[in-house]
């Protein structure tokens, strides 16, 4: 039996080629739109600018172990979307393994397509119930729609922008580093010159302190930034 899909951008991350055809050519027959990284950095690179509804992760990368990759996802990034993880064979500690690293499932290859669809589809599901909004300091953030919402304000960010609010309103009411910021934008390549973050912060400030026309985000000068309460 078939299975349908709602249209979806998922990231493939493997660098096995035949099998990236393989599992993207099934989900554009369903209706979705593949993505796809070869390596391991790559793929965090792709996570940092683009918001995908889930991730399929071959467990066994060229530069990176696939749990490492979900760790340094969940941990670094703070990115909730939903991950299925192709383990290496049928061995029991490879899917805990990857469970543990923040994996939603696991699955051991080889696998049947439709059964790799029904588990995107349950993943999908359960992370919508309690990692699609999150809120602190009277701001509130559909992830999944990228909206910013002040009341009745709502605020439209480009993907930076948006990921780098993300970060500061889940560490609310810490601080986000320097350091952390850059490796959830940039990963391990991050810019020679902070100018670039500087830039990223300035354009998130001119759209925020607009609409709500008060500070936002607080610069601790050579720690990292904070948000500052709405409410």
């Amino acid at each position: 039996m078939p299975v349908i899909l709602i249209a979806m951008l998922v990231l493939i991350v493997t660098e096995n080629a035949r099998l990236a055809r393989h599992i993207g050519g099934y989900l554009e027959q369903q209706g979705s739109d593949p993505d796809f990284a070869s390596d391991g950095a790559f793929g965090l690179r792709l996570c940092a600018s683009n918001r995908y509804d889930a991730i399929v992760l071959d467990q066994q990368l060229p530069d990176m172990d696939g749990t490492d990759f979900c760790r340094r996802l969940r941990e670094n990034a703070g990115d909730p979307t939903p991950v299925l993880m192709l383990a290496a064979g049928g061995r029991a500690s490879n899917h805990i393994r990857g469970l543990e690293a923040g994996a939603d499932d696991c699955m051991s290859q080889p696998f049947s397509l439709p059964e790799l669809c029904l588990r995107l589809q349950t993943i999908m599901r359960r992370r919508a119930f309690t990692c699609h909004q999150i809120s602190a300091g009277g701001i509130y953030m559909v992830l999944d729609q990228w909206h910013v919402y002040w009341g009745e304000i709502v605020v439209e960010l480009p993907p930076t922008g948006f990921r780098i609010l993300e970060l500061l309103v889940r560490a609310f009411p810490g601080i986000v580093t320097r350091a952390q910021m850059e490796h959830a934008i940039w990963d391990d390549q991050p810019p020679a010159s902070e100018a670039a973050l500087r830039g990223h912060i300035h354009r998130l400030r001119r759209s925020l302190e607009g609409p709500f026309g008060r500070r936002v985000i607080k610069t601790l000068h050579g720690v990292g930034y904070q948000f500052l309460p709405l409410a």
